[in-house]
């Protein structure tokens, strides 16, 4: 027989009010304490940039001759040291940890001496006085590199220092060359052949040559109004005024867009060779340096790039080979490829001269390609500085297997670039 479940009745419990209402007033005690807290720790932990320009008086072994030229080995060189030594400076102050960059921007020579002047930009808790961060920045300049170690020799009684904007901070960087301020390039995965785009700003000398309003190649601005381009771009369309130079992450719509006065191929390029593939391209008028637009450092010829170096090349070319110009800019890192190696008989087989350099991977996939040509090939140094290392020149299809990217070798041309343009 079926039995119905039995049913027992539950006993119902009753709550005092009292009970609910310590309850809820308790509950509103934790949740104004943990706002409370949230907003203590966001208050205390929000950080305010403080910018600051300094002059560094020195003395040195060495002649301002040597130092004074902007991106030269020497310049380099002199510029590392004072950063150190301001950065060991700051780091036993009570600033320590908050100086988040110390940054030659020239050396200047005076009267009794030679000056570096520098940027200082710390990121301080926003609860911090702004008169009392002046006085500690003075204070350490002043009195702690007294014990610092050379050479070169600072003199900290004479070091000045002022504070000054955002807008101002930018300026001076934007003059200077090869530095970049967007800064997302950490991945390794990304390619033209098939890439992923570069944001606006993190390769400012990048440029666009276009050709009756079509993109033909990519360019590099050296400063402000000269770029560095493959002279093949230039072998079929001559004529300075059929061209223009559009800078920017997109090329619709650019950053900004001007005309050239006039192109310089160099005398040697004689197609179908791919030696001397190098041409420049006077802009007709000056750029302004903003975030977004300012030039590349060129090495001294000199500089030696090391075999399997990390660099990076941008463009707007084909992400296949045969494929279609892009309206993005990409960006692929590469790494650098001894010219031995890359002119072994399974790869170029001799080709490769010294006026030539390769980057890209043995195992192909990660490389420039068509419309990409002219464009910059670069890579940074010590200073998280950028120098134009090659321009875009040719290679076997794209991406394939033991067929690098062939690059220009800047150092190779850099007495020429100067006999052109001064620079």
């Amino acid at each position: 027989m079926y039995r119905p479940p039995v049913v027992r009745a539950r006993k119902r419990t009753c709550v005092e009010p009292w009970v609910i209402g310590l309850i809820s007033f308790l509950s509103l005690i934790a949740l104004a304490v943990c706002i409370g807290l949230t907003v203590h720790y966001v208050r205390y932990n929000q950080r305010k940039t403080y910018n600051y320009y300094s002059t560094l008086p020195f003395t040195s072994d060495k002649l301002y001759s040597e130092f004074g030229r902007e991106a030269s080995k020497n310049f380099t060189e002199m510029s590392q040291r004072i950063e150190t030594m301001v950065k060991n400076a700051f780091y036993k102050s009570p600033l320590r940890g908050q100086l988040v960059k110390a940054h030659i921007i020239k050396f200047s020579k005076e009267y009794d001496g030679v000056s570096a002047h520098m940027l200082l930009i710390f990121r301080i808790r926003s609860t911090e006085d702004p008169e009392s961060v002046h006085q500690i920045v003075e204070h350490v300049l002043h009195e702690k590199l007294k014990h610092a170690t050379g050479p070169p020799s600072v003199d900290p009684e004479s070091v000045e220092i002022k504070k000054i904007n955002k807008t101002e901070t930018d300026n001076y960087l934007n003059h200077c060359c090869g530095t970049r301020r967007n800064k997302s390039t950490a991945q390794t995965s990304l390619r033209i052949v098939g890439g992923t785009q570069a944001e606006e700003g993190e390769w400012p000398w990048q440029s666009s040559l276009q050709w009756d309003g079509y993109h033909r190649c990519g360019a590099t601005l050296i400063n402000s109004t000269w770029l560095v381009s493959a002279a093949h771009c230039f072998r079929m369309h001559k004529d300075p005024s059929s061209w223009t130079a559009s800078f920017g992450a997109t090329i619709q719509p650019p950053k900004l867009r001007t005309g050239l006065r006039r192109i310089i191929v160099h005398e040697k390029y004689k197609y179908p060779s791919h030696d001397y593939d190098i041409a420049l391209a006077e802009l007709s008028r000056p750029v302004p340096c903003t975030n977004a637009v300012h030039k590349i450092c060129l090495p001294d010829a000199n500089h030696e790039f090391q075999p399997g170096q990390r660099m990076f090349v941008t463009g707007f070319g084909a992400l296949q080979n045969d494929g279609f110009t892009q309206n993005h800019l990409r960006q692929v890192q590469v790494d650098y490829i001894d010219t031995q190696t890359c002119n072994r008989p399974q790869s170029y087989n001799g080709a490769i001269t010294p006026r030539m350099l390769c980057a890209g991977f043995l195992k192909g996939e990660k490389d420039a390609c068509q419309g990409d040509s002219g464009g910059p090939l670069v890579a940074s140094d010590v200073r998280d500085i950028w120098y134009l290392a090659g321009i875009v020149s040719w290679g076997d299809e794209c991406g394939q297997p033991n067929k690098p990217g062939v690059y220009t070798r800047v150092t190779a041309f850099r007495d020429w670039i100067a006999s052109k343009t001064g620079i």
